[in-house]
């Protein structure tokens, strides 16, 4: 489950904070890219520490991202969480 420090939000960047399984993550949509990072606390996102960051969408026009629709945004923010556990998962075999 998702614990939001504050859901999808702005315009040119939209962003996103929150934690998914007591991982903090930062999801963000500039330009023509939509990016989530996960890290074990804000703290170690700020140092750039220990950062698993995944790319969601490239979008085909130069700022599309930064203007994207909130309920897209919730639904990619579920896609990230998923992707990072199932990469965790792969990498526990």
């Amino acid at each position: 489950m998702i614990k939001w420090i504050y859901k999808p939000a702005g315009l040119c960047p939209v962003q996103s904070e929150g934690y998914f399984r007591d991982r903090y993550f930062y999801f963000r949509g500039r330009h023509d890219r939509i990016t989530i990072d996960f890290a074990p606390s804000k703290q170690d996102w700020r140092d750039d520490k220990n950062i698993v960051e995944y790319t969601l969408k490239q979008t085909s026009t130069p700022y599309e991202a930064g203007y994207y629709p909130y309920w897209k945004c919730i639904l990619l923010i579920y896609w990230g969480c998923w992707l990072y556990v199932w990469d965790k998962k792969i990498l526990k075999r």
